[in-house]
């Protein structure tokens, strides 16, 4: 838990500070230049006062206005030129900046309560920015993981004077954010949560000793915090998609407004990585928005994680990619901005398109979406039974890196077979150059002697240099369909990962890795039903039976030979 939750504020950190780049270079600029820097306490409509800071034009002037919201403040830092300063860029381009920290952070009032605030305090500082005499009718959106949750959460009032967004890394589903296939995601949002929730309550009970993978779940917040905690015990009681639960309303249910992308007007420019935790979630809003949405949006994937970056330990390695990271000059926001105003193209972000970079092809490319290859190529895993025993109990294992679905990205993989409750299935070379597109799948021909269990699939690629490098993982249980499984009979599961665009050399191989576990996953009980309730888990016995087992990928059609 400590290891991820060093991860996660790692990552938070380099996403927060990644429009800082030219802070240093502009500060002294902008000052020279006279921005009017700004501090106040900002009442909200219950009394608390968020402490908001910016830059807006002398008096007597008027500019569009640029606005952040952030929780990851830290109350003793100076003020504007500590965290606003990533956006003097902007204020060097016309824009009036407005940066604010949310409630209960940094300098900000109240208790922070993730997600549960940010509708009615973002909607009340646009009320008060348009009560602003600098304020010119024209207000523009900066996100970022939470960043982009706190503008999510109203967006779809779709104000008429919100005239553009930059999104980069949060999905507007909370499932998707919270759960994979019933699968409570400690590593992403569960060490998230713990973190910060009700941050600067010194009158809070924190007991750290107290771990997500403790059975039952359900008791977390009573262990941790000595009291309930409805945002929490809510959704870890509700692991099932198609629970009205999520639709709801309640504590819990909602990060985002789930009509903020499709149900808006707003030119929105979404951006991710083909390793960030909210990549799948992310290409699911631009396939559901109609062709009339995504016609005034861009969506921009590129090839490094939720940071905008690699790990260290892949730097000048097969898996750094160093012409595939997205916005590296915070001018390049302002771009997005000036073409909303004007009508006019953005020539690294083009409307109504996917630009993705694919892996090892070492090359952006622009399309109206990120469909499956229509070359189908199922790989056999091999021949036999592979079994092996899990224990809940026992530490899970811990893969470098955690694939689509928490935080992590590509990583070197420790050898096959690693650990004796994780089975490798090594799959020949290929034998051909492939382009893969979309969305790969693994079918399983699966048993156990539990009357419910989990298998957790990782697929990993050997590139030139011999080690293997993490490709995408997926998750889930033998009862997830909903129908009881019989102990000690054989059941197909199907696993379908996330979007992926990247190229296969002729000797380069694929390794399946199959488990019943992962360190960024709730750990599964061994019993059927509600795992958040179960206290004593059981040992089971899984097995994966081969050669009624594949892996498929969808690759594009082999290049046309000429005949001589």
């Amino acid at each position: 838990m400590h290891a991820s939750r060093h991860r996660f504020r790692t990552a938070a950190r380099r996403l927060a500070a990644a429009a800082l780049l030219l802070a240093a270079a502009t500060s002294a600029l902008a000052f020279r230049v006279g921005p009017d820097v700004f501090e106040e306490m900002v009442p909200m409509p219950d009394g608390t006062r968020l402490y908001t800071t910016g830059t807006r034009p002398k008096a007597g002037a008027k500019m569009p206005v640029v606005v952040i919201r952030t929780p990851y403040a830290d109350e003793s830092e100076p003020g504007f030129l500590a965290r606003s300063a990533m956006l003097l860029p902007a204020y060097l381009r016309g824009y009036a900046v407005v940066f604010q920290h949310c409630r209960g952070t940094g300098r900000s009032e109240g208790d922070f309560v993730p997600f549960e605030n940010e509708r009615a305090d973002g909607l009340a500082l646009l009320d008060w920015i348009r009560a602003r005499p600098w304020y010119n009718g024209e207000i523009f959106l900066v996100g970022g993981s939470y960043h982009s949750s706190a503008h999510w959460a109203w967006l779809d009032v779709d104000p008429p004077d919100v005239k553009g967004a930059v999104m980069p890394v949060m999905d507007v589903d909370a499932y998707n954010c919270i759960y994979r296939n019933g699968f409570f995601k400690t590593g992403l949002y569960g060490v998230w949560f713990a973190e910060f929730y009700r941050k600067r309550d010194r009158s809070l009970r924190r007991d750290d000793t107290v771990r997500l993978s403790d059975f039952p779940l359900a008791d977390f917040s009573r262990r941790r915090w000595g009291a309930t905690v409805p945002s929490f015990d809510n959704v870890v009681a509700h692991p099932r998609r198609d629970d009205p639960f999520w639709r709801s309303g309640e504590p819990g249910s909602a990060s985002c407004s789930l009509r903020a992308f499709a149900g808006s007007s707003v030119p929105v420019l979404l951006v991710t990585g083909f390793f960030d935790p909210f990549c799948e979630g992310m290409f699911d809003m631009w396939r559901d928005a109609s062709p009339e949405r995504r016609a005034n949006c861009a969506f921009l994937v590129d090839a490094m994680d939720h940071g905008g970056d690699v790990a260290p330990d892949m730097k000048r390695t097969p898996g750094d990619f160093p012409g595939g990271r997205r916005l590296q000059n915070p001018m390049r926001l302002c771009d997005w901005f000036d073409a909303c105003r004007s009508g006019a193209p953005c020539r690294f972000a083009p409307r109504g398109k996917v630009r993705y970079y694919a892996l090892w092809e070492n090359r952006w490319i622009e399309e109206d979406a990120l469909e499956d290859g229509p070359r189908r190529i199922d790989l056999p895993l091999g021949r036999g039974v592979r079994s092996w025993t899990y224990d809940p109990r026992r530490d899970l294992p811990d893969f470098p890196g955690s694939g689509p679905h928490c935080f992590g990205g590509m990583r070197p993989q420790p050898p096959p077979d690693f650990r004796d409750d994780v089975v490798s299935f090594v799959l020949p070379p290929v034998g051909e150059r492939l382009d893969v597109r979309g969305r790969m799948r693994a079918s399983l021909a699966v048993s156990s002697d539990a009357e419910d269990t989990c298998f957790y699939v990782r697929v990993s690629v050997r590139k030139g240099d011999g080690r293997w490098y993490l490709l995408r993982d997926d998750i889930t249980s033998l009862c997830a369909d909903g129908a009881d499984y019989a102990p000690g009979t054989e059941k197909r599961i199907e696993f379908r990962f996330s979007d992926l665009a990247f190229r296969l050399e002729p000797a380069d191989a694929l390794r399946v890795d199959v488990a019943s576990a992962s360190s960024q996953f709730a750990p599964h009980s061994n019993v059927k039903g509600l795992q958040s309730l179960v206290r004593e888990p059981k040992t089971a016995r899984n097995s994966v039976r081969a050669d009624a087992s594949s892996l498929t990928l969808f690759a594009l059609p082999p290049p046309s030979r000429k005949t001589p």
